[in-house]
């Protein structure tokens, strides 16, 4: 870089907070501090789940679960002494399989931290036979010294893989009282306080770079998920530099909903953070539904809500909404995908309660950007029709580089590389290892995002590198495209690249119907609002494609790959 450099495209967020005691020291404390204090609300679960392990507490809920800190921690040592008798190594993977969303997760987290373990967490659904490829592969490469189960049902297809590629686990446990299973201890049904040997935690030589989860992509061409090995200091660091839910100005106890399947980076990273920031975590069992996130914001006056973009306007827009059942509401925390203007008029709209808050994170670390004050400004600035992601977070450094390999002007967008404390080192087995790479300023990760950084640091994202096509040789985001379609245009639109033979790539468009409008007129509008290289070749819509609505995957992201199938089946008709 030549010439001033608060023109260019980089940024270091400042030294990282000081790291001074491991996870499991920071929840002891405030198991001391509030023992009484619920930490855990889950509506859908037996209010007596598990009581051998966590024991009982005063509070009796009139409905479903709540679990004290006293009872989380009781559980957490007492999960942690049958490692212990089982002759469990530290640093050795607890590999669970649960269902998406359970209070059983939070048992498991705790126990990892107090022992010394790594957590891996994958959907239960993965102990089925047509899935016996996938549960191969993770015992076969993580080499567990702990498996924990939710119920029995799922254990002869752990013994039967084991068997096949030889590998001996120390620990076998299931949620439910284990009946008929050999070799398996059912937690539901032990008196765990009485019948094994007490562990006490050492966390004086706690190694804080030690793993303390691994969580997974979700895959490569080659079909395997990658692996990203956290450490400790990488969570910590994490959620130091922002809490994007602390207590909110409001009269209510800060609650928040997780929806989230907890073998997410989103579900581990919120959960902890929530539970540090004195909160109190109410499962949404069922995971997303407009109706159900509707309910329980109203039924347990929740006051803090994490969203995907696409999931916050289906709420908004279910025949069951009313501003008057989600009047609790004072925060609304958005992230996981581009975040367009429309979202902050939706809020204003909608929820004139909340404040909505933005960040940029990923599953090889949380956070990266966000806001240092951890609230937003009340009109968060905005871009090319994209709301900013705030700035660069501490104990980060982030820059966008362009196509030539130097660092972008402020202003240009590019690919986003990040040096921080709180991402992984590498993949695991070494994976994927192009995507860092080592200079005179130290370990870079190629996120694989583009965006742009303007001239008051403030960081937009444009979207994925692998979902921007090139016309002349010219990057086009998808999303600018949308968003002009659906500001001037009205109309719900999703955007991809086809191969062409004369530009390299076209621009493709998707609409729901065609809103009283013409092929011709979108087509137009991109050209008249963003300039000549930014033309859309074709215009379908759904019906056109056979299609009713547009396909989303779990968390309301329009699946694209289907889209584009869809119009290339067409095509060669």
């Amino acid at each position: 870089m030549n010439g001033d450099t608060d023109s260019y495209a980089i940024l270091h967020g400042g030294d990282p907070v000081p790291i001074n005691q491991p996870i499991w020291s920071s929840f002891t404390k405030l198991a001391e501090e509030k023992p009484d204090h619920i930490a855990i609300i889950s509506r859908t679960q037996p209010t007596d789940l598990l009581t051998s392990i966590v024991g009982t507490s005063s509070n009796v809920p009139t409905a479903g679960l709540e679990w004290s800190w006293s009872q989380i921690m009781q559980g957490a040592l007492n999960i942690a002494s049958v490692f212990n008798d089982r002759g469990v190594k530290p640093n050795s993977v607890l590999l669970a399989f649960l269902p998406p969303i359970c209070a059983e997760w939070s048992l498991l987290w705790m126990a990892a931290n107090c022992f010394g373990v790594t957590l891996v967490t994958i959907d239960k659904r993965a102990l089925e036979p047509a899935r016996v490829d996938e549960l191969t592969f993770y015992i076969r490469s993580l080499q567990p010294g702990v498996v924990v189960i939710h119920d029995s049902n799922g254990a002869d297809a752990v013994d039967r893989v084991c068997a096949e590629v030889q590998h001996s686990i120390d620990c076998k446990l299931t949620f439910d009282a284990g009946e008929g299973v050999h070799g398996w201890t059912g937690l539901a049904s032990s008196d765990v306080s009485s019948d094994i040997r007490k562990f006490t935690p050492n966390t004086q030589d706690r190694d804080l770079n030690r793993t303390a989860a691994i969580l997974f992509t979700s895959g490569t061409s080659t079909g395997q998920p990658k692996g990203c090995p956290l450490t400790e200091n990488n969570l910590l660091h994490g959620w130091s530099a922002q809490n994007p839910i602390p207590a909110v100005n409001t009269e209510l106890p800060f609650k928040a909903i997780m929806m989230f399947a907890n073998s997410r980076a989103i579900n581990l990273t919120l959960s902890s953070q929530c539970w540090l920031a004195g909160g109190t975590l109410v499962y949404l069992t069922t995971g997303f539904t407009p109706e159900g996130v509707i309910s329980l914001i109203e039924d347990d006056n929740i006051t803090s809500a994490t969203f995907i973009p696409p999931m916050l306007g289906a709420v908004a827009k279910h025949p069951s909404f009313s501003k008057e059942r989600i009047k609790s509401l004072a925060r609304i925390v958005v992230g996981g995908d581009i975040v367009s203007t429309d979202l902050q008029k939706l809020v204003a709209e909608y929820f004139p309660n909340a404040q909505l808050v933005s960040g940029w994170a990923m599953t090889e670390g949380f956070w990266v950007t966000g806001w240092p004050s951890n609230r937003a400004p009340e009109h968060i600035p905005a871009s090319r029709g994209l709301l900013a992601q705030g700035t660069v977070l501490p104990g980060n450094v982030l820059k966008i580089v362009n196509d030539e390999g130097s660092v972008a002007k402020r202003g240009e967008s590019g690919d986003m590389h990040v040096k921080s404390a709180c991402v992984i080192k590498a993949y695991r087995n070494n994976m994927a290892s192009e995507n860092f790479y080592e200079d005179q300023d130290g370990r870079w990760f190629k996120t694989g995002d583009v965006g742009f950084m303007d001239e008051n640091g403030l960081v937009y994202v444009l979207g994925r590198r692998k979902d921007i096509l090139k016309r002349l040789g010219i990057p086009i985001p998808p999303i600018l495209l949308e968003n002009v379609l659906s500001q001037f245009g009205g109309v719900q639109a999703s955007i991809f690249g086809l191969p062409n033979p004369k530009f390299g790539e076209e621009a493709v468009a998707v609409v729901a119907d065609m809103a009283g409008t013409t092929r011709e007129r979108l087509q137009n509008l991109t050209v008249e609002h963003l300039g000549p290289d930014y033309p859309i070749s074709k215009v379908f819509t759904l019906q056109e494609v056979g299609m009713q609505r547009f396909p989303v995957n779990v968390t309301g992201k329009v699946m694209k790959i289907d889209l584009r199938k869809a119009v290339e089946d067409l095509l060669s008709r």
